[in-house]
């Protein structure tokens, strides 16, 4: 088997890097994401597919061919002719075909697309909106059958979930658009008055203050409603406002309704011939806004997760926990703190893959993490270094600290009920900063070096 031409493995780091351009074209977004792709994984071909809502149609809403540098769209595959295909895209697994003329999954395109474009091997990540699968990201090598590596397995993975991401804010900008339109064609809600009387009201500040016709002769009842029905902070901080600029002044402050609701109010002088004669208020309801505000920002922190977080296990990725330990080591410099690093390995897990298949290494995988999360303390840090690696930095801990907190998490992780589905066990190997050396990678180099010589040893065991 082949492998790519030539990586771009920061085309990816880039993309997270610029994403927040493009949270207002999920178009261009879905563009960047398939060039992205292509670059990354260094195929010829990259394609973002979404399924109908029978599963029955896959369409591509974007193709990238990279040597031509061209985008198109349109073609629809369809279930009764890709059977086999779309049973595998069902189980909403990753399909890393890496012979794709034979594989049973993607053999069906062999004749009419594989074969006569030179597709050797190919490589779909699943699309999902919350827990549903929507569509495929699609990396087509062109050339001879592939290996795919677990990080090309990774990289599609945090490609698809970019994909997954980008169809939310753009089902969500649709929705919030309907909203806003609405919101603005029935206007807004007026009331104008002097100290004593209501001058004027329209039918939009009734709907939204919920009041009487009635109530509105006395402006005092009306003050008393809507301070009834605003939470004491808010109404406290409009009255500051308006006592800070006094008769004559302009205010804009937001009031938050005990029912939940949030409301802009704009207060401004009423003038008759340069005399002011009361006050004019405007109030808008804003709730819409604030609450995608708040999506907006959780859909942030989400994107800046995935640029950090490994998506199989969600520990760390290799990227973002070597920067945490150069940061950790700077700091120890500083403050004078003893670190060590382990580099942990699972034992015999290409036994566990080729035995029990990939799902069962992959949740062997997701289980140690949750295990190292358990037992660890909250001070250490965690990633995964890449395939069944894994890499601790613990603070304020020498040497014999760490071998004792990560001799405990052997120990428990050997102690756990027989009956489990998988057992394993792990080595690791251990290097102290200082007495092992001073930067991440001659410390990664020891704990690497002291790791196989835990697995010289008989393997189950720390050094």
């Amino acid at each position: 088997m082949t492998s790519p031409a030539s990586h771009t493995p920061d085309a990816i780091a880039e993309l997270a890097r610029i994403w927040r351009r493009y949270e207002g074209d999920p178009d261009g977004a879905i563009r960047a994401i398939t060039e992205t792709a292509a670059h990354a994984l260094g195929v010829e071909r990259a394609s973002v597919w979404l399924l109908d809502q029978d599963r029955g149609e896959l369409t591509c809403v974007d193709l990238y061919e990279a040597t031509a540098h061209r985008h198109s769209s349109g073609t629809v595959l369809k279930s009764a002719e890709l059977p086999d295909y779309f049973a595998a895209l069902a189980t909403e697994e990753t399909i890393a075909a890496e012979d794709a003329l034979h594989d049973p999954r993607t053999r069906e395109f062999a004749a009419s697309y594989s074969a006569p474009l030179g597709i050797g091997a190919l490589l779909d990540a699943p699309i999902r909106s919350g827990l549903r699968l929507v569509g495929v990201i699609c990396h087509e090598h062109v050339g001879a059958a592939r290996a795919w590596t677990a990080t090309d397995r990774k990289d599609a993975a945090f490609l698809g979930s970019l994909a997954s991401l980008t169809l939310e804010l753009k089902n969500r900008a649709m929705r919030e658009a309907l909203l806003t339109a609405t919101l603005e064609s029935t206007g807004e809600g007026i009331l104008a008055c002097d100290d004593h009387h209501v001058l004027a009201f329209n039918r939009r500040f009734i709907e939204m203050w919920k009041l009487d016709v009635e109530a509105l002769r006395d402006v005092s009842a009306v003050r008393a409603h809507i301070k009834q029905h605003t939470d004491p902070l808010s109404t406290l901080s409009s009255n500051a406002n308006e006592l800070l600029v006094g008769t004559a002044g302009d205010t804009v402050d937001v009031l938050e309704l005990t029912d939940g609701r949030v409301f802009e109010r704009c207060s401004r002088p009423q003038l008759v011939a340069n005399k002011i004669v009361g006050r004019v208020w405007s109030f808008r309801d804003i709730t819409v806004q604030r609450r995608a505000e708040s999506a907006l920002r959780a859909s942030e922190a989400k994107l800046r997760d995935l640029a950090i977080r490994d998506g199989l296990t969600g520990l760390y990725n290799r990227r973002h926990i070597l920067e945490l330990l150069d940061e950790a080591i700077q700091r120890s410099f500083v403050d004078g703190e003893r670190l060590t690093v382990a580099l942990i390995d699972i034992d015999h897990f290409k036994k566990i893959n080729d035995q029990r298949g990939h799902l069962a290494g992959d949740a062997v995988l997701r289980d140690f993490a949750r295990h190292l999360e358990q037992r660890l303390r909250a001070s250490d840090l965690v990633g995964r270094y890449g395939g069944e690696e894994f890499v601790i930095v613990l603070r304020s801990a020498p040497l014999e600290a760490a071998r004792r907190v990560l001799e405990q998490v052997r120990v428990a992780l050997g102690d756990r009920p027989e009956d489990m589905e998988v057992s394993y066990s792990f080595s690791a190997g251990l290097a102290m900063l200082g007495a092992d050396g001073g930067t991440p990678t001659e410390l990664l180099a020891k704990a690497d070096e002291r790791l196989y010589e835990a697995k010289r040893g008989g393997r189950d065991r720390i050094v």
